[in-house]
């Protein structure tokens, strides 16, 4: 009996070993984790789309987008559920320098996205082909690609798609740098666009990695801005400084104050030494010019100016006679001006310029190599360019900006504030020049 008993108990036992315990069910599989597959790239960043919807929605109404109806945070969400696209989750997008781009989607179920190609196959020409155990579309003339899995889609644009694929595909034990470096950042946690960048031209031109975040109101996109530079070379930006009266008409512009003036002796030739790379192209003598730099930077150029222009014409008298009469007549010069704020005179460093060839002289106008005629003065704490028939006046300025026109879209730079080898601002871009260069 009590074997009996004994036996009952040991399967009773076994049976919950195999019920609970499972010693021979093998082991669950990870959970899927989308920032492993990501591609290192130049600029990485994520969005937060429906947030992003929201915060632009007042941009769209101000601007009169004729489109805007589809790019509402309602419909943007029903077609995400119409597709199985996870629009709660980030959307990431990368870049390179060498100019190609991608975006990676997360999915709830790919298996919606099929009537999407079938969609794209009705406007334009697809040819696809099977890579791995993935089926690859490409539109040809756009050079875009486009394939998905489980719990991802990818779109592509450039030339360098198996580079990426192989990335893609091939999941990393850990986050690829940049990515790393862009998702544990501490400056822009609850913005709904920030990217990252750091790339062998940025490292050139002194520029260790930026960070950038959008805002928005009804007028303009700002993309907010910490940029760190690849050095600890301690210079600030000043808040006062000397600048030029500009023109409202102008398309670039410079207005940069830094404190030069307060600098030693051995930190100005680490800066020299640090943009020997930007002017060794033309030999230009960089260290005189950081020597002879009190910190101030102005230029302008855009508009026309209203110029009268005297000249001789030949005309026939009563008597049919040549005479050679002087006359005025009224011409339209190119707007533009040129200031930097020096320590002493700029007459031997100018006569270096011209000593070099980077500054020619014709009659009493100068010439920087390949631009038009300038006017020039030089004064004892200033050295000045000019296209105008009045010398500019100089002005006190308050503030540090760029503004640079980029195949039409006007971008507007500011510097807030630096801090040791950290510089704070951002870009304005008008909304009606963006939205201008945009199909919608």
């Amino acid at each position: 009996m009590y074997k009996k008993i004994s036996l009952i108990v040991l399967l009773a036992v076994l049976l919950i070993l195999l019920l609970y315990i499972r010693p021979f069910k093998e082991p669950a599989k990870p959970n899927f984790k989308i920032e492993l597959i990501l591609p290192e790239a130049d600029i990485v960043g994520t969005v937060q789309v429906l947030d992003l919807l929201k915060e632009t929605s007042e941009l769209l109404v101000f601007n009169d987008v004729k489109s805007r109806q589809f790019l509402t945070y309602e419909f943007i969400l029903s077609m995400a559920k119409k597709y199985g696209i996870d629009l709660q989750s980030n959307i990431y997008l990368f870049a390179n320098d060498r100019g190609d781009f991608g975006f990676v989607i997360p999915l709830l179920k790919s298996s919606k996205l099929e009537n999407v190609f079938e969609r794209v196959e009705m406007d334009f020409e697809v040819a696809d082909t099977l890579i791995g155990k993935d089926q690859v579309y490409k539109i040809e003339e756009e050079e875009l690609f486009f394939f998905k899995r489980n719990k991802y889609a990818v779109i592509y644009k450039g030339n360098y798609f198996p580079e990426i694929y192989e990335q893609l595909t091939n999941k990393s034990r850990v986050i690829r740098k940049s990515w790393k470096t862009l998702l544990t950042n501490p400056y822009f946690k609850n913005e709904h666009l920030v990217m990252y960048a750091k790339n062998d031209k940025l490292n050139d031109l002194g520029i260790g990695h930026v960070f950038l975040a959008h805002d928005s109101d009804s007028t303009e996109f700002y993309l907010k801005s910490r940029i760190v530079m690849n050095d600890s070379i301690p210079f600030l930006i000043n808040k006062n400084g000397k600048a030029i009266d500009y023109s409202n008409s102008s398309s670039r512009l410079i207005d940069l104050h830094l404190n030069f003036q307060n600098l030693n002796v051995n930190t100005k030739d680490l800066i020299a030494d640090k943009l020997k790379n930007i002017s060794k192209k033309i030999n230009f003598p960089i260290k005189d010019f950081v020597t002879l730099w009190a910190g101030d930077l102005c230029y302008e150029e855009g508009g026309y100016y209203k110029i009268q222009e005297e000249y001789v014409e030949t005309e026939l008298d009563e008597n049919f006679e040549t005479l050679e009469i002087e006359k005025t007549r009224e011409i339209l010069v190119p707007r533009y001006k040129l200031m930097v704020s020096t320590l002493g005179p700029a007459t031997s460093f100018v006569n270096k310029l011209l000593a070099k060839g980077i500054l020619t002289k014709e009659e009493d106008k100068y010439r920087f190599l390949f631009s038009p005629l300038f006017k020039m003065k030089i004064s004892k704490n200033a050295c000045m360019f000019y296209t105008s028939e009045k010398t500019p006046r100089i002005t006190a300025s308050k503030t540090n900006r760029l503004k640079w026109d980029y195949n039409g879209l006007l971008l507007n730079f500011d510097i807030d504030s630096s801090i040791n080898n950290t510089l704070y601002g951002g870009v304005r871009i008008p909304a009606k020049d963006l939205l201008k260069s945009a199909p919608l």
